[in-house]
């Protein structure tokens, strides 16, 4: 199970980077740079908060864990490609 997660968080994780490099290229300058900064702390809360999953008890918590960065990574993904719409 956890494997299959770690699958779709990379297809996620694809998908959020071709977004954020589209944001990037679409932003005005004055953007960018908070675009960038942005992005460099959703991931570091990102890893945080689900590293806090992965620290519960029990084989569950490596599930949960893994569905916590795939979650995340799909909703900053989606709202990523919906900026400049």
């Amino acid at each position: 199970m956890v494997e299959c997660l770690k699958g779709q968080t990379a297809q996620w994780d694809k998908r959020l980077t071709i977004a954020y490099q589209q944001a990037m290229k679409n932003a005005a300058d004055a953007q960018r740079d908070q675009l960038r900064a942005a992005q460099r702390l959703w991931i570091q809360y990102r890893d945080a908060n689900c590293l806090y999953y992965g620290m519960g008890e029990g084989t569950i918590a490596r599930v949960d864990a893994g569905e916590c960065l795939r979650r995340m990574t799909e909703a900053r993904a989606r709202e990523l490609e919906g900026l400049g719409r």
